[in-house]
């Protein structure tokens, strides 16, 4: 008796111990190779690492020249790696001064982003062609935060579109001879509902219209996503990159269902650094999560080409 539960308990922290082993405890939300190299190494072998790469206690980064890049640590704050400490070793997941709620937040916005990276991008074949359709890109599929509406659709430039909002009873707006792939819903225009799901129809021509649906969060949803992100911002210390706040908050905005809001708080921070490939990279996740698979594939691309345009 005494020898089988000697075994059983062998076999328990066996389990237990390739558990932890498979575990997210950090991820690569800054890469910069520069005429360096960093790669990763998870079991026996160095590889090429990649921006938003899932990290797991014993995984390895190594850096060289004057290449670098940044680990968020699910359980909080990152480390900064570059050839002066470099091979950095990742740790178990170890309990910091933030609070619980922190953690929770931070590991939520991780989660997204590494969810993302194991969906394959799509890339969709397009062909040249004067009657291709609008397709609408912003808000797409998504709950939204109250605030100020962007509606937005890549579409052709010398087209004009018909921009109809419709809700549970029919239309609440529409414009007419709207040129470009963009229309800020006026400020005088009809209230929208929260709670309420509405759909956008963009049409040009005789073309069938495409359409995608939103919903604005209620008031009482919102201030908790409100604190939230405060909680989130207020959890990091004054040294940590704006790149990877960004990335943890479009990570939690997304987990939350707020594709749109997370896109553009990684728009806002890819506007100071247009060659961060793990911006790029969360920006693909979030177009692909949204359908969005030619989009998505563009900014992979991107992501890739800053990853490798220096390599040795």
């Amino acid at each position: 008796m005494a020898r089988v539960v000697a075994v059983l308990v062998l076999v328990l922290a066996a389990g237990v111990a390739a558990a932890q082993s498979t575990e997210t405890v950090g991820m690569i939300t800054e890469i910069k190779t520069g005429h360096g190299r960093v790669e990763l190494r998870s079991g026996s072998d160095w590889r090429r690492a990649g921006p938003l790469q899932a990290l797991r206690a014993g995984d390895a980064l190594r850096v060289t020249d004057d290449a670098v890049a940044v680990v968020m640590l699910s359980g909080g704050g990152t480390v900064k790696v570059q050839a002066a400490n470099s091979p950095y070793t990742v740790a178990a997941r170890a309990d910091d001064t933030r609070t619980q709620k922190a953690r929770t937040l931070v590991q939520a916005g991780l989660g997204f982003m590494a969810a993302g990276q194991r969906e394959a991008p799509t890339a969709v074949l397009s062909t040249r062609s004067a009657a291709k359709p609008p397709v609408v890109i912003a808000p797409r599929n998504t709950s939204l935060l109250p605030g100020p509406i962007a509606l937005e659709w890549a579409g052709s430039r010398f087209a004009r579109y018909t921009v109809r909002i419709v809700g549970p009873s029919g239309p609440v707006f529409e414009r007419r001879g709207v040129a470009g792939g963009r229309l800020d819903y006026p400020p005088d225009a009809t209230a929208l509902a929260p709670g309420t799901r509405y759909t956008i129809q963009v049409t040009s021509g005789e073309q069938t219209h495409q359409e995608a649906w939103f919903e604005i969060l209620d008031a009482e949803r919102a201030r908790t996503i409100a604190d939230d992100l405060a909680a989130l911002t207020q959890s990091f210390g004054s040294g940590t990159s704006r790149n990877s706040v960004a990335v943890v908050r479009a990570g939690m905005l997304a987990s939350n269902g707020l594709l749109n809001d997370a896109r553009r708080v990684v728009l806002d921070a890819l506007a100071s650094d247009p060659d961060e490939p793990a911006l790029h990279q969360a920006l693909g996740s979030l177009y692909q999560k949204s359908g969005l698979g030619e989009m998505a594939a563009e900014s992979f691309d991107e992501a890739q080409f800053l990853l490798t345009r220096n390599a040795k």
